[in-house]
């Protein structure tokens, strides 16, 4: 190899090793924004490094019982530690569009009485309205010092990570530029939220029976039957010759993992079947998987246990 080759090996090496730099950079600045966003009180670094000790320490108290349930428990203990600020950002987000019809009913009545902009969002910011409430003091801080109520707005919109907020920021800041009906647009747009949040609560409501069906039936009468089907295969290879015994307890073995593997597979399609039917978003039962896992495989493993020593096996 001459030095003109290795000089393009020391090269392609360097910039393979800068772009990984520059994605996990950008990745760590995301996260940071993120945990700052869902106001958690600590640091993300220390959030991090808590996450992988409570991984050791949920894998090492789960291995004295079963290593299936070690892995699962660290698996769980890393999607709460990681999973939580995205959680909780989409909580917040959820807060905000919860809360926003009500704002630009606020607003748009105050401009009703003959108040400008700028005392509409003061009159607005003196009632909680959640983390809505603390956009509108800082816009009005940033109006105060200068900053115009467009430039103002649009930014509140992009830090609340809120679709629905950046859109309504769009319609409002071209209705207030073109001199169009503002308070018609307002009160339109709280009409027309409102309708849309209607329309998810009797979802909601109607899908109940449904929701609760699938958790119950596949987190935990499934596993509930896997296990007695089980625990009743142990007992029948216990019943036979010495030669059989051997082999049907490789037999047993070899049903329990299909089980187990089942009951891993259908537990986290489970949960993200009836996360969609219940909130619409399938991000949101990223959380909510390993749970639904742990209960299904805990429920199994039980059963199994449980059954042959009531049988005295």
């Amino acid at each position: 190899m001459d030095f003109e080759e290795i000089q393009e090996k020391v090269g392609e090496f360097v910039q393979n090793t800068l772009f990984r730099v520059q994605f996990l950079a950008k990745f760590w600045k995301n996260y940071t924004d993120l945990v700052e966003f869902a106001e958690i009180k600590m640091d993300p670094a220390v959030l991090v490094v808590l996450t992988l000790i409570g991984m050791v320490i949920a894998f090492i108290v789960g291995s004295l019982l079963d290593v299936t349930l070690s892995f699962l428990l660290a698996v769980l203990v890393a999607d709460l530690g990681f999973g939580m600020p995205f959680f909780l950002s989409d909580r917040k987000i959820d807060e905000y569009e919860a809360r926003l019809p009500d704002v630009l009913h606020h607003i748009g009545t105050t401009l009703k009485t003959g108040g400008t902009v700028e005392i509409a969002l003061r009159e607005a910011a003196k009632v909680n309205y959640g983390p809505i409430t603390k956009g509108l003091k800082r816009m009005l801080r940033e109006i105060n010092e200068g900053k115009t109520f467009e430039d103002s707005f649009r930014d509140f919109a992009l830090e609340s990570r809120s679709p629905l907020m950046k859109k309504v920021a769009v319609v409002i800041i071209a209705a207030k530029k073109s001199g169009g009906a503002l308070l018609d647009t307002l009160t339109a747009m709280a009409e027309d939220i409102r309708a849309v949040y209607r329309l998810q609560r009797e979802r909601k409501s109607k899908t109940l029976m449904q929701f609760m069906f699938i958790l119950v039936a596949g987190l935990l009468v499934a596993p509930f039957v896997f296990g007695i089907v089980n625990s009743v295969l142990g007992i029948l290879m216990k019943i036979g010759t010495a030669e059989t015994m051997g082999e049907g307890a490789n037999l047993v073995k070899q049903f329990d993992l299909l089980f187990k593997i089942y009951l891993i597979v259908a537990g986290s399609l489970i949960v993200m079947c009836s996360t969609q039917i219940r909130e619409g978003k399938l991000s949101k039962s990223i959380i909510y998987i390993p749970i639904g896992i742990i209960v299904s495989y805990v429920v199994y493993v039980f059963i199994s246990s449980s059954f042959i020593s009531m049988l005295g096996g």
